[in-house]
């Protein structure tokens, strides 16, 4: 009883806006409920980016090519990422806009070319090459699948994944100078391993989906545990939001932009 006491306390001792230091040059890139805040001031056309899942909203992606002109590698083999992906580069070749379907206010920005110079892997970011299982989810109006959610269900498609070492490796890349990972319930062990395997990786951009979809009382404590590994891999949190959308950034990367204010 008295563990389970303490471990309610710090549950709710835990505060999204905890341990943020932000910096005075930060951006909204993307729509309203899938972009993140990241540094206007860091990013160029030699940058190379990595966003982890897609689903069917792509809006922060695409906006580091519009915005930075940035070299963007997209990963997602899930059906509804790929057809979403290919939808949007048919529609924009056409010559039409496209919009994100559940924020009405953004309008995709970029062009055919564009779009073209974006590289899209149908594979997963793992903590290992093998294939797993990905779940669908059994909720109205939500359509991407998960490793790590909605485990109950008999619904599924199997995928390849890769480690984010092996892909580097693959790409040519040394260093990546932005990853996003918005992946159901997965970043847990994808941040493990890009500690674990010292990655050169400057701003991190995480979606901690459990928020939403909870698999019990003790998510806030494994968003704590992963959050606090970033800090003390030498990573600062530069946002939040109340939802748990963060920025990280390498302390060396962040020293330089503060300098810079």
């Amino acid at each position: 009883m008295a563990a389970l006491k303490e471990t309610l306390k710090k549950i709710i001792k835990f505060h999204p806006y905890s341990h943020v230091k932000p910096l005075q040059n930060l951006i909204h890139v993307g729509s309203e409920h899938h972009g993140y805040t990241i540094p206007n001031n860091y990013l160029d056309k030699n940058s190379i980016c990595y966003c982890i899942g897609a689903g069917e909203d792509i809006s922060f992606d695409t906006e580091l090519k519009v915005l930075f002109d940035s070299n963007v590698f997209i990963f997602d083999p899930m059906p509804e990422g790929i057809n979403y992906f290919k939808k949007l580069k048919n529609t924009l070749e056409k010559g039409e806009t496209f919009g994100v379907f559940d924020d009405k206010n953004f309008l995709y920005r970029l062009n055919s070319k564009q779009i073209n110079e974006i590289t899209y892997v149908n594979k997963g970011v793992w903590n290992e090459k093998t294939t797993l299982k990905f779940y669908a989810p059994q909720l109205d109006n939500y359509i991407s699948h998960s490793v790590y959610l909605f485990q109950d269900s008999d619904d599924y498609i199997e995928a390849p994944v890769d480690k984010l070492k092996n892909f580097m490796q693959e790409f040519g890349h040394m260093s990546v100078d932005l990853v996003k990972i918005e992946i159901e319930g997965a970043e847990y062990t994808v941040i493990d391993s890009i500690i674990k395997d010292k990655l050169d990786i400057k701003i991190i951009c995480i979606e901690f989906d459990e928020v939403y979809h909870k698999k019990d009382l003790a998510h806030k404590l494994r968003i704590r545990k992963s959050s606090n590994q970033l800090l003390k891999a030498g990573y600062v949190m530069v946002h939040s939001t109340y939802m748990m959308k963060r920025t990280f950034v390498r302390k060396d990367v962040y020293d330089f932009l503060k300098s810079k204010e």
